[in-house]
């Protein structure tokens, strides 16, 4: 079996030394080795690379000696473009691209199944750990009601030295530069929106039909601070970056990626580094937790030539591997759902604002931490619907909220 790879930046160079240097074990239940035959790539390849370099797409989808196309390019355009050239010409593709699979999965699988091919992804969320693999195939005798997780590692990374280093978010975000783990440009990571297609992604997973990111209500970790972190800690929990997904018993699916307090005895709290984790929820199996190595070149291209190797062994529609399309009548509202919230701000007087907080909520905890400034209050609040808490958040009398964070 022939392949082609789309871009050979660190996922697509590391997919070719393992299709290079893969075990006889590996082609168990294939009828024949896998070779690459070309890599579709404009920048200068290594010599060993150099001799496989296309610059035209048409010249991979009009081999019939192709048999599956690894899509490791990036972005939207023009991997779509390739990506559905590459289904209508009858060869299985396999993305590590989140956004693509975020955004544009549903009209793949539409392609894919006409085409009677393969569209995999397994490798686009939380790198090598087999997640997508795990729900589609290990717990497809369950109904998943929901999903949390830890999807993106350098927001994890900066989070975890702010708690366990005391740095500041801005020192950790740039020793996270510094080792590699953020990008120059680090937007996506931090605001929270890598985090997000992968929240998407799972959500379309898990319940079955497509929601997409701009549906998901979106934090990043900027505003956390190390006052944050401090408050938190004073009842035994952390602060994650985390994206989760549930449907509820009217159908309605909740989805959110921000930040949230997680309580120190669940298994995520104790999340470190750049390593990612996702707990599942299933009606059969209960509760399963699923860890790892969230990205990395290795990972990422083992996860991708696992999915290789599925198309091959098996080739044609999977109808188990795809979701339907979706409304926007999906989502639930984020404000609507009922959630309790740590709330940290400043005050003109302390004592009116601590007497209109008891006002304002039914149920608060006030709590401390070493040399707070006589102005600061933090709190938690009860659970209610989160349109109702912040309601009641404007109305305490001169108190300047500074963050506020849901409270898993």
């Amino acid at each position: 079996m022939k392949i082609a790879i789309m871009g050979c930046g660190v996922v697509g160079s590391g997919v070719y030394e393992i299709v290079r240097d893969m075990s006889e074990r590996l082609y168990k239940g294939c009828s024949d080795e896998i070779s690459v035959k070309y890599i579709l790539d404009k920048k200068n390849l290594d010599e060993e690379k150099k001799a496989l370099q296309i610059n035209d797409i048409n010249i991979i989808a009009n081999d019939p000696e192709v048999g599956v196309v690894v899509e490791a390019m990036g972005g939207i355009n023009p991997a779509f473009d390739f990506c559905l050239k590459c289904l209508n010409s009858g060869k299985s593709v396999v993305s590590s691209n989140k956004q693509l699979v975020a955004e544009k999965g549903e009209e793949l699988f539409e392609a894919a199944k006409k085409n009677n091919v393969s569209f995999r992804f397994g490798a686009s969320v939380c790198g090598g750990i087999p997640v997508i693999r795990t729900l589609f195939y290990g717990l497809a005798a369950n109904d998943i009601s929901s999903f949390e997780g830890i999807l993106n590692g350098t927001s994890n990374f900066i989070l975890t030295k702010m708690i366990k280093d005391k740095m500041t978010n801005s020192a950790a975000l740039k020793l996270a530069q510094e080792n590699g783990y953020a990008e120059k440009d680090p937007t996506d990571d931090i605001e929270g929106y890598d985090a997000a297609r992968k929240t998407a992604i799972l959500c379309s997973v898990c319940f079955g039909k497509h929601i997409y990111p701009d549906e998901i209500r979106t934090e990043g970790i900027t505003g956390i601070s190390s006052e944050d972190v401090e408050y938190v800690d004073s009842f035994g929990a952390k602060i994650k970056l985390i994206g989760r997904g549930k449907r509820l018993e009217n159908g309605k699916i909740y989805a959110v990626t921000a930040p949230a307090v997680i309580d120190g005895n669940d298994l995520i709290s104790g999340v470190e580094g750049v390593f990612n984790a996702v707990k599942i929820k299933g009606n059969k199996v209960g509760e399963v937790f699923l860890y790892g190595p969230g990205a990395g070149k290795d990972a990422t291209a083992g996860a991708v030539v696992a999915d290789v190797l599925d198309c091959v062994r098996a080739p044609g529609f999977d109808s188990t591997y795809s979701w339907k399309n979706g409304t926007k009548n999906d989502v639930l509202k984020f404000d609507e759902y009922e959630t309790s919230l740590y709330v940290r701000g400043y005050v003109k007087d302390k004592n009116r604002a601590v007497s209109a907080i008891r006002e304002n909520f039914d149920e608060v905890k006030f709590l401390s931490r070493n040399n707070a400034p006589e102005n600061e209050i933090a709190f938690l609040t009860e659970k209610k619907k989160e349109k109702d808490l912040r309601t009641a958040i404007d109305f305490i009398d001169g108190f300047t909220p500074a963050t506020v964070i849901r409270v898993n």
